[in-house]
């Protein structure tokens, strides 16, 4: 079983990462299939999830982050193009 210390800084760094990708808690869980309550415990370091649960975080945190990343690319290449845009419907 890890440590404190270890199941707290990991709490924290998930609920970082949660916020950051602009997640509620309670629809961070649900997407997750944990309850919020349990999910309020692992980010406070109260709680050591499964190495399945933590995957699921991953997973949703990674796939939000390429999601964010590519949205971000796409703002980027129309900003570059500037007023000059062809569109076809216009």
């Amino acid at each position: 079983m890890p440590n404190l210390a270890n199941v707290q800084a990991r709490g924290q760094r998930i609920r970082d990462q949660r916020e950051r990708c602009g997640f509620k808690l309670t629809t961070f869980a649900r997407l997750i299939g944990i309850s919020p309550a349990w999910l309020s415990r692992i980010e406070r370091g109260q709680g050591d999830p499964s190495p399945d649960v933590l995957r699921r975080i991953a997973l949703l945190l990674q796939r939000e982050r390429v999601a964010r990343e590519a949205i971000a690319a796409i703002t980027y290449d129309k900003e570059d193009e500037g007023s000059d845009e062809h569109h076809p419907d216009g």
